[in-house]
């Protein structure tokens, strides 16, 4: 048998960055695809055989990390890349529908210009309906009581949360003077 190969400091910092990269490269791969693609991979490896059903519950985690915008861990990475080789070699076609997605840069709601009036209609609307964190709701209602200033650090956070509140269904109405 042979000893372990004992590594430097120099050499195992290397190969970590190197897997960091790789990791970084593989994530970006991934998020490649949307949410609703991923949900046809698993329907697919489902349907055909393709997929273990413990690669099917990772095609649901991908999906949903995917649409919430998060990072993914390092197993998750590893088995998304692995499913989508094997789609890519059993099912060329699903991943081909990336083409026919909507470009992210496209978005659906307009970009609203953050001011007190926004700030307050939306206020008022997430009191009544409740679909942001109480962290980000306080921090809305203090920029719209002028507890908190409007910087352009705090525009664009607002300017986040606003867009999350569009999605269920805010809509801005200026105030007829």
């Amino acid at each position: 048998m042979n000893p372990p190969v004992k590594l430097s400091k120099k050499e195992l910092a290397e190969r970590e960055e190197a897997a960091l990269v790789q990791q970084r490269i593989d994530s970006k791969r991934m998020k490649l695809y949307a949410a609703d693609t991923w949900k046809k991979i698993e329907n697919w490896g489902r349907e055909s055989g393709h997929l273990s059903n413990h690669l099917q519950n990772y095609c649901f985690a991908i999906s949903g990390k995917i649409r919430k915008n998060l990072k993914f861990e390092g197993f998750e990475t590893t088995n998304g890349i692995k499913i989508l080789d094997i789609a890519a070699e059993h099912a060329p076609e699903l991943l081909i529908l990336i083409e026919n997605q909507v470009d992210i840069s496209e978005r659906k709601y307009p970009i609203l210009e953050v001011n007190l009036d926004v700030l307050k209609q939306a206020v008022l609307y997430d009191k009544k309906n409740k679909k942001l964190k109480s962290i980000s709701f306080t921090f809305l209602s203090d920029l719209a009581n002028e507890r908190k200033t409007l910087t352009e650090q705090n525009k664009k956070i607002a300017s986040w949360n606003l867009e999350i509140l569009q999605k269920y269904g805010f809509e801005y109405k200026p105030e007829q003077v």
